[in-house]
């Protein structure tokens, strides 16, 4: 199986109003966790909402395009339950996928800076008119064209290129071996900078990786209404 990743940017002209509000806090993001299009045309979502619920539903109220949305508690987030008519260039972009193979990896996760990150398993062949059916101005930038291996992809880890530059050359050189036989040095010397640079980089790309990880692992909602 073929494994696509890849992100979206939307500007602020054709961004949802909830991906707007991701700006106003730090940290602040949505997971896409199902979807389903239902009879009347109405899209059913299912959210895994980080950011403060009070505040959040407040601006999911103002909302036209919501016709109604239930919540349930989770460990440090919530839940969201939302059917929704969308239009214009997000109903657009949501159809430039249906008519493909592809099947989405979850979660879809939606960020500040009208960023989107998700994961397709599908034939390359029809990535090219699926990404061409994206209109205009959503940005599109293909991150990892691979085999698929099964397992958790953690498509909303904000890593820097020099983090994933750093990660990556850990793995070359040996720093994640079990017994490890690379060192902090090994990495620094892979990737042009000093120790201390690249210690810092492999540590913060760890503790996003471990976040992440964790953030997914939690437990499913739980069947209460809000």
């Amino acid at each position: 199986m073929r494994y696509v990743r890849v992100n979206f940017t939307f500007p602020p002209s054709v961004r949802h109003p909830m991906h707007g509000f991701l700006d106003e806090g730090d940290g602040w993001r949505t997971e896409l966790l199902t979807w389903r299009r239902l009879p009347d045309e109405t899209l059913a979502t299912l959210f895994r909402v980080v950011a403060p619920r009070d505040t959040y539903l407040d601006r999911l109220r103002s909302v036209d395009s919501i016709e109604r949305f239930e919540t349930a508690p989770g460990d440090d987030a919530f839940y969201l339950l939302a059917y929704e008519r969308l239009g214009g260039p997000l109903e657009r972009f949501l159809r430039a996928f249906d008519d493909t193979e592809f099947l989405s990896v979850p979660p879809i996760v939606y960020r500040s800076g009208g960023r989107l990150s998700f994961g397709l398993i599908g034939p390359p062949d029809q990535l090219r008119d699926a990404l061409s059916a994206v209109p205009d101005p959503i940005g599109v930038e293909i991150e990892r064209i691979g085999s698929y291996g099964g397992g958790r992809r953690l498509a909303g880890v904000d890593l820097t290129g020099r983090q994933r530059e750093a990660i990556r050359a850990g793995r070359r050189v040996g720093y994640y071996d079990v017994p490890r036989t690379g060192s902090v040095a090994d990495v620094a010397e892979a990737i042009n900078c000093a120790s201390s640079t690249a210690g810092a980089h492999l540590r913060k790309a760890e503790a996003a990786l471990v976040d992440a990880f964790l953030d997914g692992d939690r437990s499913r909602p739980r069947h209460e209404s809000g």
